[in-house]
This record gives structure tokens, sequence and C-alpha cells, in this order.
């Protein structure tokens, strides 16, 4: 075979082999071998609950928080987890929402005629609101008691024989009245709720105190008069506490299969408004007076308004000032009483307090100052503790939320200042703790709401264990600490993300979670990651397009990277580690973009590289290598092809040399053939 053939056959075995490197690269890049997604491992679910069909989803209460980032895309290595389906129906239970609201605002309007038709409301009143009656407990100096409410209302506060109460109307705290729940042997109370109606019990604006005593709890519990047991069914409506403004006290407590769908009858509410209003229900009480009474009143005020100087009317918008031209000069305040619910925030004391088997198990909003303490949240039907919207200086301390359908413990955006401490949220079936500070908008709105951002939030030496989700979800906001807790099971231990700033996730130990440790995403802008303790899982801490200084932790025992770098890094830095496992590589930067490995010190001794040959082939084969090396073995081939064809040198004319050179030649030298016919 020549030459030119075994070179023609070289050539084309190194086209074909850098094609298929080129192949196997393009294929590799879309599926990156070295981080495989584990097995989603299957969830709990609670008793009896059923599983929703896909094609339609089952709506969500109102208030349930699953706080989403605008804009925001998952990733394909994100698996989604949602809270169980709500078992009641959607659409007849917010119709009993609205039937509440609409209740308690004729309770309000009553108040606000009699105000202004001068009429004297001292004492406690009646009003008949659908189909129960509401009790209005007034304002007055002694407060209201247990036996005051079997006088008030002998035929709807029943004692029974057991010892227990019976409720079935409805109670209003009004504004100055207080009201206390509580009895030296334990108090049993029920509240009547069962396909002829439920009942509740509001504070509004007052002051409402549950005092039990240690082993002798009050218990309040919904209650069907049909079968005598606890309403566990929330179809047509179940019986709720409610706190608008005022101050609720509770001490060892017990509440128990109360609420329905929205926040604010979820069980046990507290609530106030985030801004005041412009006064509707007095205006509407002001031109609803009636009776000689009022029209002598009324003449009397227009008369004295006539006698001042006069501006020009914009279109009779009542008697307010502000609805007038006025006068240069300063401008009269409107009056606003500090002491109306309508303008003020709700604060709370709940100690050594049960709350299982509600909708939402504490439900919060607009509220300043809640103290939290030894109490637990657990088995409910959405949340188990829900810091809503408005929640500030609120302290949550050695508390439990187990066992919910969805998270544990909720502190939605525009809450600030909430310290968490000695918690314990497990086995709930989305995320343990959920902190979103996302702004209220993220642009122009109905509402013309903030697009600041909220924070200073906290959450340390806790424990969150086999949360379906997540241990502890961060979503957005600033100054957020995650500090010394205790992580077990979780699908991911801890998760910051959504364009979070300023947050710490410091002294934490994370066991073997199902995917990863510690992950930082989605545009976090500063984050530390310190002194934390990882064990097991796919990944110890997974860090995609936001920065983190990843230092001084403990990380072991991961099947596929010790730390991951996903997307735009370039702020980030791993430093200080000690690492330890076995998987493809201790420090994944292969989907980094802009990675800046320099100055990187790691103790990296103890991973073990479990790389395949095959990848380590591709690693290294890169197309660009595999054509270097594949032409410089072709150089070498042909050299060593042509050594072997190297000739004598002889003299460029020997075949033109003469016979003979003249010289004599004996007869001996000339060689004589035997043949007889070569002789011839």
């Amino acid at each position: 075979m020549s030459t030119r053939r075994i070179a023609r056959k070289v050539v084309a075995v190194a086209v074909l082999g850098v094609s298929g490197l080129a192949l196997m690269q393009s294929a590799a890049s879309g599926t990156p071998a070295a981080s495989p997604s584990p097995t989603p491992k299957p969830s709990a679910a609670k008793p009896g609950a059923t599983t929703p069909k896909p094609a339609t989803p089952t709506p969500e209460p109102p208030d349930a928080t699953q706080p989403a980032v605008p804009g925001s895309t998952p990733a394909p290595e994100d698996k989604a987890i949602d809270r169980l389906p709500y078992p009641g129906d959607p659409e007849a239970e917010a119709a009993y929402v609205a039937d509440e609201d609409r209740r308690l605002v004729e309770v309000r309007t009553v108040d606000s005629l009699a105000r202004w038709s001068k009429t004297s409301l001292n004492s406690p009143y009646r009003i008949a609101t659908g189909s129960a009656y509401t009790l209005v407990l007034t304002p007055r100096r002694e407060v209201y008691t247990v036996k005051d409410l079997l006088g008030l209302a002998p035929q709807t506060f029943i004692r029974q024989p057991d010892g227990g109460y019976l409720l079935s109307e409805h109670i209003v705290v009004q504004s100055g009245a207080t009201l206390n729940l509580s009895s030296s042997g334990g108090l049993r109370l029920r509240l009547a709720s069962d396909p002829d109606g439920f009942i509740s019990i509001v504070n509004y604006g007052g002051t409402l105190n549950v005092q039990g005593a240690q082993g002798k709890p009050v218990k309040i519990t919904s209650w069907n008069r049909d079968t005598n047991s606890p309403d566990t069914l929330t179809n047509d409506g179940r019986a709720y506490v409610r706190s608008l403004g005022g101050t609720v006290r509770f001490r060892y407590t017990e509440l128990s299969d109360l609420g329905f769908w929205s926040g604010r009858t979820g069980g046990l509410s507290l609530t106030g408004t985030d801004r005041p209003n412009s006064g509707e229900l007095d205006e509407l009480g002001e031109t609803m007076r009636v009776g000689k009474r009022a029209t002598q009143e009324r003449k009397a005020e227009e008369a004295a308004e006539a006698k001042k100087p006069t501006g020009v009317s914009l279109g009779g918008a009542g008697k307010s000032t502000l609805s007038q031209i006025l006068p240069a000069g300063a401008l009269p305040l409107p009056e606003v009483s500090i002491a109306d619910p309508e303008y003020s925030y709700v604060s709370a004391l709940i100690q050594n307090t049960v709350i299982k088997r509600d909708a939402f198990g504490l439900f919060a909003a607009s509220a300043n100052g809640l103290d939290i303490r030894d109490s637990s949240f657990d088995d409910n039907l959405v949340d188990g503790l829900v810091m809503h919207r408005y929640v500030t200086n609120a302290v949550v301390d050695s508390s439990t939320a187990n066992g919910n359908a969805g998270d544990g413990i909720v502190l939605s955006r525009a809450t600030t200042g909430i310290v968490l401490s000695e918690i314990e949220a497990k086995d709930n079936h989305r995320n343990g703790l959920t902190m979103s500070g996302l702004p209220l908008a993220d642009g122009p709105s109905a509402t013309g709401s903030s697009l600041t951002s909220y924070g200073n939030n906290t959450v340390s030496n806790s424990k969150l264990v086999n949360n379906a989700r997540y241990g502890v979800e961060v979503i957005g906001g600033t100054n957020v600490g995650v500090n010394a807790n205790d992580f077990q099971g979780n699908d991911m231990g801890i998760v910051v993300r959504g364009g979070a700033a300023d947050v710490s996730v410091v002294g934490n130990r994370v066991t073997e979670p199902g995917r990863q440790g510690i992950a930082v995403r989605d545009g976090v802008h500063t984050s530390t990651v310190s002194g934390n303790i990882v064990t097991g899982g796919t990944t110890s801490v997974y860090v995609r397009d936001s920065a983190a200084n990843v230092e001084r932790n403990t990380l072991s025992d991961a099947d596929s990277h010790a730390v991951s770098l996903v997307g735009s890094v370039s702020e980030a830095k791993v430093s200080e580690n000690t690492i330890s496992g076995r998987g493809p590589s201790a420090i994944d930067t292969k989907r980094a973009a802009d990675v800046n490995m320099r100055r990187w010190d790691n103790d990296d001794g103890h991973w073990h590289d479990t790389t395949p040959f095959v990848v380590t082939l591709k690693r290294f084969l890169q197309p660009l290598t595999a054509m270097w090396l594949l032409l410089a073995a072709l150089l070498v081939f042909t050299a060593a092809r042509g050594s072997r064809r190297i000739r004598r040198i002889v003299h460029p004319y020997a075949d033109k040399a003469p016979v003979s050179d003249g010289a004599p030649v004996p007869a001996t030298a000339v060689p004589v053939s035997a043949d007889p016919q070569g002789a011839r």
C-alpha cells in the first residue's frame, strides 16, 4: 500500500474522530452529567386527604401565602411541591366570608347611628343579624365574665350537664369593654357550628382575656349540635374567634376545629387596618338621623353654620370642613380617635396556647407587639402561624408548628422586626418556615403601595425537620438572619432567593437533605454562608446567579458536589471550607459563566473523585485539543514512514561508466559457464 493512500486514511479517521467528539461535547453541554437530579422522595400525606387531579388545581384560600417572585422562571432542577388540597367548598365558603363582613359592618353601623342620634347605648344590646343574633357588649368599667353572659344571654349561653357552656349567638366586644373568659377549674366553651349556622366571638377594639391555668386550660371549640361533637366540616362555615384592633390575651388555652376559608375567619384571627378610612359610617349615620329631636338639632346646626363666613361649596359632601373651599390660614385637622379599632393595630399575648385542626392556626395582620410563647399550631388545614401584612415587632419563642397542610410558619410581605427563636416546624406539607420581604408592588398599583422591600427578621436556635419542601425559604427582603438552626431531612434545608440582600446563613447544621443543603439563587445581592455544617444531600451549597461568600463551612458526604456554582457568580467566593465526600467534583464550576477562582483556598483532600473514565476523557479531549493531537500524530506517522526509504548515495552517472577501464584482464578471471548451451 502506498504512503499516499495510508495518509488519506489517517486524515479520514482524524476527521471522523473530531466530529464524533464534537457531537459528544454538544450533547453533554445540554444535560450536564456532573449534576444528576435524584429521584424525589414521596411525601407523607395527611390521613383522609385526597390527591387533586392535575387538570383541575384546587383553589387556595385567599390569604394562603405562596409568595412568587415577579418575572422569575423556575430552573429545571426546581421541584414544585404545593400544600395539600383544601377540603371545603370554595364558592360557598367565600360567600360565608362576605356575609360575615356585612354582619360586622351592620353592627358597626348601628353603633354609629346611635352616636349620631344621641341615643344612649350604655348597656349591652342585641341585634338580629341573619340567622343568629349578635350580642354587643358596650363599654363599662367592670369586666364582662362568664357569670355576666349567663345573665345577658340565658337562652343562648347555656351551661351543659358536663360543666361546659354552649354559645349559640355571636358576641361583639366594643372598644372600652373587656370580656374575661376564665374559670378556676378550667372552662369548656363550645361555639355552635352546624348546618343551621355558626357563631363567632369578635373583639371590636376592646379587650379579650382568655385565661386558664396549667393543667386546667380554657378549651374553645366548634360544636355540632346534631352530633354533639366538634364541627369538622368547613363547607357550611365554621365558628371562629377574631379581634379587630384592641388587645388580646390568651394564656393556657386550647382552640380546636375552628374557622374556614379566609385568614380573618380562619380560627383565631388578630387583625387591624393598615390605614384609616374616611369615616363613611359616621357620614351615613349623620344623613340618617330622624325624629323630632334630630330635626331640632339639625335646624340649630344649620343656623349656626349660616352665621359663619361662607365658602364655595363643592357639592354637598356632608358637613366635613375638608369638603369646602376654605380661607387661607391654618387648616383644621380631622379628629381621629386612636381607640377606634378602625384606626388602630391589634396587640396580643399568646402564651401556653394550643391551636389545632383550624383552617389557619393563628392569622395576624396589622398587628404591633405580638408576643407568642410556648404555644403550638398543629394539623391545620392551611398554614400554622401566618403573619400576613403590617405585622411589626413580634416575638415567637419556644413554639411549634407541625403537620400543617401548607407551611408551618409564614412571614408574609410587609412584616418587619420579627424574631423567631427556639421554634420547631416538623412534617409540614410545604415549608417549615417562609420569610418573604418582597415589596407589595413592583410598579404603579391601584393601592399606591410602596416599592420598598421589608426585612429585619431572624430565626435562630430552631429545629426544622422533615418538611416536604424547604426547611426555611427566604424570598426577597433585607437584613434577614438564619442562624444556629438544626435542619434534618427536608427536600432542601435553606433556600434564599428573589433578590434578597444582606442575608446571613451562619452556624446552621443541615443533615441529609433530599437535594441541596443550602441554596442561594435568583438574584441574591449579598449573602454570607459561613460556619455551617452540611452533611449528605446531592449538593451541599448551591449558588446560582447570586453573590455569596461561602467560607469556613464543613461540607461532607454529598454525592455530587460540595459546592456548585451556576450562571453569573462573579461576586461569589468559596474559601476556607473543609470538604469531604464522593462525587464528580468537589467544586463544580462547569456551568458558571464568569467565576473567578483566584485566591480560593479550600481543604478538599478528602474528596474522592468518582468521575467515570469516559467523562474524564471527554473533559480532556475537547474538539480543538483532539484535532491538534491528531495532526501531531499524522506528522509523526509521516516522518516515520519517510525514514524507512532513505537510499544509498550513488554517482549520478553511474550507468554511463565504461565496461572496462582498459586494464588487461587475465583469462582465469572470466567465469566460464558449465552449461554447454551457455558456451554457445
